[in-house]
């Protein structure tokens, strides 16, 4: 698959387009697994895993897919985060990917209900690849306000269920890359909600654009996403990704809480989305490892580790 720019965007073309029709449909997305395949999403991780640039690709369809639906992003993220775990070998089917810290239990996503579970350690940084039922039992299945139709669910994994260890260097990196854009998807779209609304709310017989307050706020969303952007890019140029990973979670919900205001009291009903969009940027950034594990990261490339032994 090339990476020229005419084709990758043909193809977020598309991706856009069926991002927008999952979105619109009413029923859960398991139901829309026909039309993800179609277009080659399902696939597209390990379609993509021997070509040179497959993480521009990957990372940009979530990011496209992210600005309808947060949910169906995240999804697609942790397949492609799995299946760059095991390349184009393909050893699991139907993966989903999941982060263990040191702070929380690994959360995965069911919606379109995987056969195989890979958790990477972030400490460890070794994978442990298990089939889903194998570890389903023990899967604390709760209702969850964020990514409400990624079907999350919380692993307590049995010693016995746990596959052998396989490292996975380049895993933590990808995972960054992946959920730092679904995060900035996702703050494209509140940007965009508060650009229409205040250009279509009128006051005093003008829109409420034109007053120089919410013109500022939202000029402010709009660099805060850009600046994210900005980071996406250069990772994905450079190769450093925990710099956009402690940047991404902050600035979506940054933007998202702005775009709340912007609406003022219709911000918090269920009329508009940005109080959903707000509550999937905030279990993105929590599932992505959370901003304490990324700021660390970034000290430690700047510093070194703590102990003050060679890293």
């Amino acid at each position: 698959m090339s990476s020229s720019s005419s084709e990758l965007d043909s193809f977020l073309d598309v991706v856009a387009k069926v991002a927008a029709s999952v979105a619109d449909a009413p029923g859960p997305l398991a139901d829309s697994r026909n039309a993800l395949a179609g277009a080659g999403l399902l696939d597209l991780g390990r379609d993509t895993a021997d070509e040179p640039d497959a993480l521009h690709w990957l990372t940009h369809t979530v990011r496209v897919a992210a600005e309808s639906s947060p949910s169906l992003a995240y999804v697609l993220a942790a397949r492609y985060a799995a299946d760059l775990v095991h390349g184009s070998a393909g050893e699991a089917s139907e993966p989903a990917f999941a982060l263990a810290v040191a702070t929380s239990a690994p959360v995965v996503p069911t919606a379109l209900g995987p056969r195989h579970v890979v958790v990477l350690d972030a400490d460890a940084g070794e994978a442990r690849t298990m089939a889903w039922e194998d570890v389903a039992d023990s899967a604390d299945a709760s209702p969850r306000t964020g990514l409400r139709l990624a079907g999350l669910v919380t692993l307590n994994v049995p010693e016995a269920a746990a596959g052998e260890p396989l490292a996975a260097p380049e895993a933590l990196g990808h995972w960054d890359l992946l959920t730092s854009a679904v995060l900035i998807g996702t703050a494209h779209r509140a940007v965009r909600e508060a650009e229409t609304y205040v250009m279509e709310r009128h006051q005093f017989g003008v829109p409420i654009g034109s007053f120089a307050g919410l013109r500022a706020l939202v000029a402010d969303m709009d660099l805060k996403v850009k600046g994210a952007r900005a980071l996406l890019d250069a990772a994905l140029d450079r190769g450093s990704t925990e710099t956009v990973s402690a940047t991404a979670g902050r600035a979506a919900v940054e933007t998202c809480v702005a775009a709340i205001q912007a609406h003022g009291g219709y911000g918090y009903i269920d009329e508009y989305p940005l109080a959903e969009l707000l509550r999937d940027a905030i279990s993105v950034q929590a599932r992505a490892g959370g901003r304490r594990l990324h700021i660390a990261r970034v000290a430690a490339r700047a510093l070194g580790p703590r102990d003050g032994s060679p890293s």
